[in-house]
């Protein structure tokens, strides 16, 4: 997981500094399905999340292993946590009558 404004701050950034070529992983979070149902039913219980429980059953691919450090070590910093995350996701739908 990565916020947007972390995607778009390292696209500028590999841009602006002169780093070796190739691909680079952006995503600094790796946070399960059943992580999110917790940190989400507990922040905002308010809505209607699904449980640990009902999200076995969801069948599906499972996480890859992936790391930043390629972005890291080229001297990219992230600003964005996976807290600021969903609380930009919440009130980006609360604005757009969503929620």
């Amino acid at each position: 997981m990565v916020h947007v404004d972390d995607v778009a701050r390292a696209h500028i950034y590999l841009l602006e500094n002169p780093v070796p070529g190739g691909r680079y992983n952006c995503s600094p979070f790796i946070v399960s399905i059943e992580e999110m149902s917790q940190l989400l039913s507990a922040k905002y219980p308010e809505y209607q999340i699904l449980t640990v429980d009902e999200l076995k059953e969801i069948k599906g691919a499972r996480l890859p292993d992936l790391n930043t450090k390629k972005l890291v070590d080229a001297g990219f910093e992230f600003k964005y946590s996976v807290d600021d995350m969903f609380d930009d996701a919440i009130q980006c739908c609360k604005e757009k009558g969503y929620l």
